[in-house]
């Protein structure tokens, strides 16, 4: 008689024995995850609405900007901050990357804060247009610089996920795209894909979890 019972169940271990404590030992759940997946899509979504207004408001600039733009502005930049504070705590649980993230990760924040308030000044309320110019062309170096910066640290990982060096990759070239400053649109447009990369890192990481 064979000794195969259809209704055993699996001897096997569920979870990838390679998988650090850390990861598997209930900090994370595959719902957590996912949730984090769907924020990532969201602020695509965002992101691709505001550059239309603000390509909206190129074509017709004797109309005033929309009252919710600087907004939709300050909650993207709010939620990608708070997408990447929990991408640093997922790397450091899953793949020991501890060091190196935080200062780039806080200026990131902080110069999306200012990039944000610099757009919001109304033109009648700047004395110094100069003034304006250089310090937002500073402004936008700086945070190319970090993003760069956030994104060789991305790249010391070893063995990570398809999408992590994906995202990696995309910041890095969004990052000297920005820092350029002459290239602010391929720089936007690669951080569309970059929200697309994340929402994957996050996937990918929930499908290493059981239900």
């Amino acid at each position: 008689m064979s000794e195969f019972d259809p209704y055993r169940p699996p001897q096997a271990s569920l979870l990838d024995p390679h998988l650090p404590a850390a990861f598997v030992g209930g900090a994370w759940s595959r719902s957590q995850l996912r949730v984090l997946g769907a924020l990532a899509l969201g602020y695509l979504f965002g992101l691709f609405v505001l550059l239309a207004l603000s390509l909206w408001q190129v074509l017709h600039p004797q109309f005033a900007p929309l009252p919710f733009t600087h907004l939709l502005g300050l909650l993207l930049v709010l939620l990608w901050g708070y997408l990447l504070l929990r991408l640093r705590a997922l790397l450091a649980s899953r793949f020991g990357l501890h060091d190196g993230l935080d200062w780039p990760l806080a200026l990131q924040i902080l110069l999306g804060l200012l990039a944000v308030g610099f757009a919001a000044l109304p033109d009648e309320q700047v004395q110094n247009p100069l003034w304006l110019e250089l310090g937002s062309f500073a402004l936008f170096v700086a945070l190319g610089l970090c993003v760069l910066r956030f994104a060789l640290c991305l790249q010391r990982i070893p063995r990570p996920y398809p999408a992590l060096r994906l995202f990696a990759w995309l910041l890095l070239l969004a990052g000297i795209a920005c820092a350029s400053v002459v290239l602010l649109v391929p720089a936007l447009l690669l951080g569309l894909a970059a929200a697309a990369a994340l929402a994957w890192v996050f996937f990918t990481a929930a499908g290493e979890l059981p239900e």
